[in-house]
């Protein structure tokens, strides 16, 4: 079998800001699709188990949050105006919300990528906000917001950069499902594009105003903002993990569909996600996972390991958003 070599997704902390998958790209193919541990080409449930290792700096004021994640991803439903922000939010000013970070890095080490660029050799500032891509043959990322000057919206330039991004066939539109969600809906040919269309469009919280999408933007983008509640996964967030859910087929209620079911594992260190609130860390917050190949376009997750960093100015959520987690051998 072949393995793919750990990678880290990081999570800056800037104000920048269906989906891509991780391992997608020019080294390993971009037309992979990244499924979460224990994910081995079969039907049924897949149990990922979701730890907190107990040496973590505020460890016992991370369970709540994390028995939130699990349940919003069991749940797996979509929202619009899922950001909420100031005095809307129980969140005090000048703080970041360690929920809505760690929901977004558990999203990576259950397989999903950032829909934009994101901070990488090559792109900065404002740039970061382009669909995710390759930069292309000629090795250089090209960058042109079109006529609308949104950057990430359906009518950027984008030259020989090859699209990551899986979008709604002849919609593209991350807010809006097109169920069924697989390869007969979703796409990453920029052929399959309505017409008008230059290139695919991201959940970017600029793009959803101007699609007329208040305070909305995909979790799996790269940003996170202080004062800021973003504990509802995204339309095209749901979209991305439904599509990996239709199996090595691509196709949906074949017999190689799964769904994901989160399981809390509790203060241990020994789960298939790990997280760890790291005094040892000296980032914001990243997501390191290994894979192995399933088949030619697809990779299961073999490791996630989360940091996050205790110097900075966290808010722990201490209100439950869950009735229904499943713990691991009974733990409560």
């Amino acid at each position: 079998m072949k393995f793919l070599v750990t990678i880290a997704v990081v999570l800056f902390s800037n104000n920048l800001h269906a989906g891509a998958y991780i391992f997608a790209g020019e080294s390993n193919g971009i037309d992979i699709i990244t499924h979460p541990s224990n994910y081995t080409g079969n039907s049924g449930v897949v149990e990922v188990n979701v730890c907190i290792n107990p040496s973590s700096v505020d460890a016992a004021d991370m369970v709540i949050p994390t028995l939130n994640i699990i349940n919003t991803f069991n749940e797996l439903q979509g929202f619009n105006n899922n950001l909420v922000f100031g005095g809307a939010n129980n969140i005090p000013s000048g703080q970041i919300d360690w929920e809505s970070v760690a929901l977004h890095e558990v999203g990576h080490c259950i397989g999903l990528a950032h829909p934009n660029l994101g901070s990488q050799t090559g792109v900065s500032g404002s740039n970061t906000n382009y669909t995710n891509s390759t930069n292309g043959v000629d090795d250089v990322f090209t960058f042109n917001d079109g006529s609308d000057n949104i950057i990430g919206s359906g009518d950027d330039v984008r030259g020989d950069d090859q699209n990551l991004f899986w979008f709604n066939d002849n919609v593209n539109n991350p807010f809006v499902a097109s169920p069924p969600f697989d390869a007969t809906t979703y796409t990453r040919e920029l052929a399959d594009l309505p017409n008008g269309d230059s290139f695919a469009t991201n959940p970017d919280i600029n793009v959803a105003a101007d699609l007329g999408f208040a305070n909305t933007e995909g979790v799996m983008q790269q940003g996170s903002r202080g004062d800021e509640d973003q504990r509802l996964l995204g339309v095209d967030d749901v979209a991305t993990l439904r599509l990996a859910m239709s199996g090595l087929d691509e196709t949906a209620n074949t017999n190689d569909d799964y769904t994901i079911r989160l399981v809390y594992g509790g203060l241990t260190n020994n789960c298939d996600i790990n997280i760890y609130n790291d005094p040892g860390y000296s980032g914001f917050a990243v997501c390191g996972v290994g894979g192995s190949f399933l088949s030619n376009n697809h990779v299961g997750i073999t490791t996630g390991d989360i940091q996050t960093n205790p110097n900075t100015n966290w808010f722990f959520n201490d209100v439950s958003n869950f009735d229904d987690v499943i713990f691991e051998d009974g733990f409560e």
